[in-house]
């Protein structure tokens, strides 16, 4: 146990009392101990249990300590939090934030996980400064007491740090949502599916699993093609896909840009949509609510893979096993581009 209760000094005894149990508890206990109760404390004390009731109080107050009706008093699991700030650096990858070839179709999705971590300082009591690589110098370790690395970072700068560091997991369930996507279409019985955009990571493979075993049967090699992330690229698709399929009736986009491209040259050719045929998007980007008509579509909550690696960081720092990563995984929003 730390400091002692000195009825000589000045300083009120609850305060005194208030800070001998702070250090008792922090030095001596975890959270899954049950702390002592009033009376063990006063007689340890030998000070009044209104007093130590006063001092408990004001650690309630401080977030140290918590109250469980019918279990007692324990540390909260977060205290830590309460007692260390920590300056975190995020290093910003040059492939990502500097590349306008990927920049481009997924600032967004970077912006929300960005606004994820900067929106964490407050609740994990930390400060964070966003660094890009290329500025990265070893002095910088003298001011930062962890960092969080952005996919892609070179492998230089990752053996250059001597501070802590955790991988931002800038990942989502894809194939949860494209199952979803696939279920739905399934549920409005259309009769030909296309589909244009990647077809890596199992997105075609997850949508077939499902289509199989339905009315609409699974998509063909005929029936899909690949396209770049432009909305332009994936109006020129749409053409392809539509003059060797005119029977399609409904078309899936791997992301909301080349939905909207696939949009736009349906509506130069005079199809209605989604009575002639529905399309649907995948990702969510904010972009999706500016367009007529509005992209059923898939959403993620992108700001919580930067709230996580915050997490881990913190964690990691205070010495606290760390959690396990799961991809984010979305939810279906039925929007006019397809019947609800």
């Amino acid at each position: 146990m730390g400091m002692k209760i000195d009825r000589e000094n000045p300083l009120p005894l609850q305060r005194q009392l208030y800070l001998a149990l702070k250090d008792w508890f922090i030095s001596d206990f975890s959270s899954d101990d049950i702390l002592p109760s009033e009376m063990a404390i006063s007689k340890q004390f030998e000070i009044s249990q209104g007093t130590v009731r006063i001092a408990l109080d004001l650690l309630v107050k401080e977030g140290l300590i918590v109250r469980t009706p019918g279990k007692g008093t324990f540390l909260n699991p977060d205290y830590k939090i309460k007692l260390t700030k920590y300056n975190l650096g995020v290093i910003l990858s040059d492939a990502d934030f500097f590349s306008n070839s990927i920049w481009e179709h997924d600032a967004m999705h970077y912006l929300e996980v960005i606004n994820g971590i900067v929106g964490s300082n407050l609740s994990y009591n930390v400060t964070t400064e966003f660094i890009s690589e290329d500025f990265y110098t070893e002095e910088l370790d003298k001011t930062y007491d962890g960092y969080i690395l952005w996919p892609f970072i070179q492998d230089s700068v990752r053996r250059s740090l001597k501070q802590p560091f955790v991988e931002l997991k800038n990942s989502i369930d894809i194939e949860d949502g494209f199952r979803k996507i696939a279920k739905h279409i399934v549920s409005k019985k259309y009769k030909k599916a296309g589909y244009i955009g990647f077809t890596s990571l199992d997105r075609l493979k997850t949508v077939n699993s499902i289509l199989k075993d339905s009315i609409i049967g699974p998509i063909s090699d005929s029936q899909y093609v690949e396209c770049g992330g432009s909305s332009d690229e994936a109006y020129r698709s749409c053409i392809k896909l539509l003059q060797i399929n005119p029977d399609t009736d409904c078309i899936i986009c791997s992301t909301d840009m080349r939905a909207h491209g696939v949009l736009k040259y349906l509506e130069s050719i005079g199809k209605q949509v989604p009575e002639d045929i529905a399309v649907y998007g995948f990702d969510g980007t904010r972009n999706n609510r500016r367009i007529t008509p509005s992209i059923t579509t898939v959403i993620f909550e992108w700001k919580s893979l930067g709230a996580f690696a915050v997490k881990q960081l913190r964690n990691i720092l205070d010495g606290v096993e760390t959690e396990e990563f799961k991809p984010a995984r979305g939810t279906l929003v039925l929007q006019d581009s397809t019947f609800r």
